[in-house]
């Protein structure tokens, strides 16, 4: 018989607990409760659970403190500490080994982060092996945690990625990471842009390197860089052009000499046309400084898109990132091949669902005049990205009276689009993005202070509608919540 698993809340607000208690127990994990940070540190050590989901509001001891405690006595250093937390104190939790939840508590968020922790103590023991080698999908295991368990037991070794037809590598030296590669990108620029796949498969096979160290960052300093640099990418890119649009240097540009080296990195690759993703690839500097000069240039004039660039319109998304929307999409669900989501239109009246029929391109109405549009209830049409990918544009009644509807028929749902501020429309919007948890993307207008710090991440654009729906797969695939005190708009200016 498989032993009853032990799991300790350390919480004061017993409003929040007693419905996560209960949903635990109903999953046949065994709860233990304790008040405040000493009261929690007398139950690790006499009850040894297999997991603590800590409060920070705990008192006593804080959160980090308590940790610490814990990781120094042989006893409970390898207990999991899943820390919670406000929902806009969470940027502070970043770096923490068992990561953090935001409050109010999203019980199945919960449930599948108490399931992944356990997974990946499971995958740490094996590794544990000095001789074994083992491999897995990046769905159940992602590659942050993998790294994590390769510090944590001083592993050498390489890590191999697989996601489509893109293969990288993570070369570990005594559990900190040596090299990297991906594509043309090698070293820290590589080792960036692995660490936030989140689909594929990984093999790590253990032995020594003998190859020169291009990264000389410690394991969770490295992992704390790739957080940062890839959420401010990702508030970045909705306002580049597409990966494969053409770019090139302005003939009437005023180039100084005196140029920060990316600057001049990239503005030699650009003396003749080239698409960004190529620019990307080709300039040594790291993406997040790349895309930060291409935003300075762009919007300066200094560069601009090449002749005919603005009428060819391009795919919404390359190959590699509509592979791993599909993925995202079809997590969980089997052997199923074609994956289909919802993007869900708020907004006020008919008008809104007109506009986006005749201006998305390719968009294949579900009729003539879809009754959606005037009932404000359905499916308006559907898009298809490739043969195994399709985005269904649906619209949900705004009106209050219809809530009971709001959460059955969002099942399925990447993201919204907010064409219009109007009180019933942003409700609509924030019951999406924070009780559902879907990205935002706002079209034409700021983002409302209700969205700002939305759980997957609330975005502006302009006019553009392909635009507006690139963004919002930009966000699905990679959650970024937007916190607040940031700027509302999408950030166009960076310092080159």
């Amino acid at each position: 018989m498989a032993q009853v698993r032990k799991i300790l809340i350390a919480d004061p607000d017993l409003e929040s607990v007693r419905p996560l208690s209960r949903a635990l127990r109903t999953k046949g994990y065994q709860v233990h409760y304790a008040p405040d940070g000493s009261r929690a540190l007398e139950v690790s050590v006499l009850r040894h659970p297999d997991l603590i989901l800590f409060d920070e509001a705990c008192r006593l001891l804080d959160a980090r403190t308590f940790i610490n405690i814990l990781r120094t006595n042989p006893r409970t250093d390898d207990i999991p500490v899943v820390v919670s937390t406000g929902q806009f104190e969470a940027d502070r939790m970043r770096g923490l080994r068992d990561g953090f939840l935001r409050k109010p508590f999203n019980i199945d968020e919960v449930l599948s982060r108490i399931e992944h922790v356990f997974r990946r103590n499971e995958a740490a023991k094996d590794l544990k092996s000095e001789a074994q080698e083992i491999e897995g999908s990046l769905s159940q295991l992602s590659i942050p945690d993998l790294m994590q368990i390769l510090g944590m037991n001083k592993r050498s070794g390489k890590l191999t990625l697989e996601r489509g037809n893109e293969r990288g590598e993570i070369v570990v030296v005594e559990g900190r990471p040596a090299n990297a590669r991906v594509g043309r990108a090698e070293g820290e620029k590589a080792l960036f842009r692995l660490l936030v796949w989140s689909e594929g498969t990984f093999t790590f096979a253990p032995g020594g390197n003998s190859g020169k160290a291009r990264i000389q960052r410690a394991m969770d300093d490295a992992l704390l860089e790739a957080m940062r640099q890839a959420d401010e990418v990702n508030r970045l890119l909705p306002g580049l052009p597409p990966r494969n649009t053409r770019l090139v240097l302005a003939p009437e540009a005023d180039l100084t000499k005196d140029q920060h080296p990316v600057t001049a990195q990239v503005v030699e690759l650009l003396r003749q046309p080239r698409a960004l993703g190529e620019v990307l690839d080709l300039a040594p500097a790291t993406d997040l400084e790349v895309v930060g000069v291409l935003h300075t240039l762009l919007q300066k004039g200094v560069a601009r898109m090449a002749e005919g660039e603005r009428d060819e319109g391009g795919p919404l998304m390359g190959p590699a990132e509509l592979h791993a929307l599909r993925g995202r999409i079809l997590r969980g669900k089997g052997p199923t091949k074609e994956a289909t989501a919802k993007v869900f239109v708020c907004g006020s009246g008919p008008s809104v669902a007109r506009r986006l029929l005749s201006q998305l391109p390719d968009i294949a109405a579900v009729a003539a005049e879809p009754t959606a549009v005037k009932s404000g209830f359905g499916t308006l049409g559907r898009l298809d990205l490739n043969e195994l990918l399709h985005l269904d544009f649906c619209v949900l009644p705004p009106a209050e009276a219809a809530r009971p509807l709001w959460r059955p028929f969002s099942a399925g749902g990447v993201g919204a689009l907010l064409f219009d501020t109007s009180e019933a429309a942003v409700k609509l919007a924030y019951f999406l993005a924070w009780d559902i948890r879907m990205p935002v993307v706002v079209v034409g207008h700021p983002v409302p202070a209700e969205l700002q710090g939305a759980p997957a991440g609330a975005a502006s654009v302009g006019e553009d509608l392909t635009e507006a729906v690139r963004s919002l797969l930009i966000l699905a695939l990679n959650p970024a919540p937007m916190l607040p005190g940031v700027p509302q708009q999408v950030s166009r200016t960076v310092s080159a």
